[in-house]
């Protein structure tokens, strides 16, 4: 096996278990000392299907199918070549996996200690993002950035004899060459800009023997991105485990790591319990949502529906149509009858003001009238004011002595000691109105 960017591998920090990680030096020794490394291309990544539901075979709906994806390599971003697949390619696959109507989900069957840094986050995130449930399954190792990778899943299964889970942490090993180029007749002369101080410190410091700053700057903030994306994925994970420790399968049960110790079948079966759970949950959610249509079509179940929607026979679409017809033309005599009452009931109304209008404008007629026969300025005065004005007059001629005249007519006679009219006006009637 070659690895195609050695750079990341030898001064990059890790999510990997310390003796996985060491266990690969041999390799980078060979490759350092210009050894050829070959080996058959992997096989472990490439996805399978098991059928376990209906035959297409047999007349029944197509067979569904759980895909496995084999992680069984350190974690890499990239794919080597004749190395492990990387995970940008693992999304690819999975890409099109979402796509695939005969895969109902996938389980992650992991047995990796970790690995790079780059990347794993992000596949970490596009797995909690997939579209089909996903189930993690290990009988071996879920270290560092495996466990990362797996966290994502729904459901975490572990045989009883996995080897070990966890170690939630990074760590990084920096390769000083100096002395093995030295030793193959190369010196290396390093140089910076004068204004580029910054510029690579904290690892220049960490090859002098200062590595503060390089955890400070480099590993804790890795650290602590992975911690919270832990907390934020399993919710009843344990503190206890965020230190990098590893456990076995019983332990990691106890810890919050895992949800279930059984086997790849266990992994698979999950996955369709899942897939049947998430299908009843969109049919129930559909079917409350469209309650009076299928109240309406005498429905005693909800809609059939897949993927892509609700399906709709040509029968219940006959229907709705002919009721939505019946809606149009009930609507329509709803508005006509709404119209007739409220002009029947507006008539006697309007009768009634035209009535009240006419006998309004008849008393201010008759009260303009005994104004000027009294002789009185109407001025601004309303109708009441008037009214009051003359009932003052009243009074006042009708206190006089009734064998004085208060005023001689032009007829000559005294007018009656008591006046209950003016101008023809019945005062008293007009106060009432």
């Amino acid at each position: 096996m070659s690895i195609s960017n050695l750079h990341s591998i030898l001064n990059k920090p890790w999510y990997i278990e310390q003796s996985y990680g060491t266990s690969h030096l041999p390799l980078i020794f060979n490759i350092l000392e210009g050894r050829q490394i070959t080996s058959e291309k992997s096989k472990e990544n490439k996805l399978t299907e098991i059928h376990t539901l209906g035959s297409a075979a047999s007349g029944s709906s197509p067979a569904k199918s759980v895909a496995i994806l084999n992680i069984k390599n350190p974690i890499v971003k990239h794919n080597q070549f004749c190395g492990p697949q990387g995970t940008k390619s693992m999304m690819r696959e999975l890409n099109r996996l979402k796509n695939d109507d005969s895969v109902v989900g996938i389980v992650l069957d992991i047995d990796s200690g970790g690995g790079q840094v780059s990347g794993t986050p992000e596949f970490h995130d596009y797995l909690k993002d997939y579209s089909k449930p996903i189930v993690a399954y290990t009988d071996g190792l879920m270290c560092s950035a495996a466990y990362y990778i797996g966290s994502a899943a729904s459901h975490i299964v572990a045989n009883k004899r996995a080897d070990a889970i966890g170690s939630i942490g990074a760590y990084a090993q920096i390769l000083d060459l100096e002395g093995y180029y030295e030793k193959q007749g190369a010196k290396i002369h390093t140089m910076y800009a004068s204004k580029s101080t910054e510029k690579n410190k904290a690892y220049r410091e960490a090859l002098e023997g200062n590595h503060k700053e390089y955890i400070k700057e480099e590993l804790d903030p890795i650290v602590e991105d992975f911690i919270s994306d832990m907390k934020n994925a399993r919710t009843g994970i344990s503190e206890d485990v965020f230190k990098g420790a590893v456990y076995n399968a019983k332990n990691s049960l106890e810890k919050g790591l895992i949800d279930e110790i059984g086997t790849l079948q266990t992994a698979i079966d999950k996955v369709f319990e899942l897939s049947n759970k998430n299908n009843n949950q969109k049919t129930t959610t559909m079917s409350k949502e469209f309650t009076r249509i299928q109240a309406a079509l005498g429905m005693e179940a909800a809609f059939e529906m897949n993927e892509n929607g609700v399906f709709v026979s040509q029968e219940q679409l006959q229907t709705i149509e002919a009721l939505l017809e019946g809606n149009e033309t009930a609507i329509a005599t709803a508005q006509t009858e709404q119209e007739t009452a409220v002009a029947n009931a507006t008539q006697p109304l309007n009768d009634s003001i035209t009535s009240l209008t006419d006998e309004g404008t008849a008393v201010t007629t008759a009260i303009d009238a005994a104004l000027t026969e009294a002789e009185v300025e109407r001025g601004t005065m309303t109708n009441a004011e008037a009214v009051a004005h003359l009932s003052g007059l009243v009074t006042e001629y009708g206190s006089n002595d009734g064998s004085k005249p208060t005023k001689v007519g032009d007829d000559g006679n005294a007018p009656e000691a008591k006046v209950t009219k003016v101008g023809g006006i019945d005062i008293a009637a007009a106060m009432n109105n």
